[in-house]
């Protein structure tokens, strides 16, 4: 256990860390006008959408949840009509093409490794939308295969839902870093906040820092890993934006003489 947590009760961390991650989204559900009832049910979406990625079964969702059969299958139908097709539509190809960078696989292994995946076909979709971007090339041999194609590409798709799978993914990237750096102690883990002054004529050269030299770089160190079974699989985030702009923001049918 790291040091720095023996001065803190078990509880009260947990507590406090979900309470530090919870801050932003009641910044935005405030700011978008979603009610507490509204926030509640999404975030019971989101605890039973997360034992579907974890392979849990109904009945298992519904114990470690402490919720009944009852609310865990309505749960079930309310994430099916709204939010797990197009999930599925947008996350699946790209986690597959992760899977795929170690070495090609077939693809009734990358269903069996998909525990949350209950449908072949939906495997079958993916793999059609990776081979036919030019992302993963088909094999054939004894047995069918998928592999990453040859060259390195980035897809750039400016479709809101894409946007939000995106989202998904730094949301997700910033749990692992809360996960690793508060309950596992890994120094793997790192995480910086810089608050800085940039003249509004030198924003472009943020982006131009990532486009030029960091991405760069990084692909290149992708790709030297490919095949190396001592390799670290990292999510890694880089993003920027004004100083508390959210909160700078009125909250919704204030007057500016409330806000004062």
């Amino acid at each position: 256990m790291d040091d720095a947590r023996q001065d803190m009760d078990e509880a009260e961390l947990k507590q406090r860390v979900l309470y530090a991650l919870l801050g932003p989204v009641a910044a935005l559900a405030l700011e978008l006008g979603v009610t507490a009832k509204d926030t509640a049910e999404l975030q019971q979406m989101a605890l039973f959408h997360e034992t579907r990625r974890r392979g849990l079964t109904l009945a298992q969702a519904s114990d470690l949840l402490d919720v009944s059969m009852r609310t865990a299958s309505r749960l079930s139908k309310l994430l099916k009509e709204n939010f797990l097709s197009p999930d599925a539509r947008h996350a699946l190809p790209r986690r597959i093409e992760f899977m795929l960078w170690p070495a090609p696989l077939s693809e009734a292994r990358i269903f069996q490794v998909l525990t949350d995946v209950d449908d072949p076909d939906e495997v079958s979709d993916a793999l059609a939308v990776l081979v036919e971007e030019g992302r993963v090339e088909r094999q054939v041999g004894r047995t069918v295969t998928y592999a990453i194609a040859g060259s390195r590409r980035r897809l750039v798709r400016d479709q809101w839902l894409s946007r939000v799978d995106a989202l998904g993914n730094l949301a997700g990237n910033l749990a692992n870093v809360v996960w690793a750096r508060f309950f596992e102690g890994d120094a793997r883990a790192f995480a910086r906040t810089l608050t800085l002054r940039v003249r509004e004529r030198d924003l472009p050269e943020l982006a131009a820092l990532y486009e030029e030299t960091l991405w760069p770089r990084l692909a290149a160190l992708d790709e030297a890993a490919r095949g190396d079974e001592g390799a670290v699989s990292l999510d890694l985030s880089v993003f920027w934006a004004p100083y508390e702009a959210l909160r700078r923001s009125p909250a919704p049918n204030s007057s500016e003489e409330e806000s004062s």
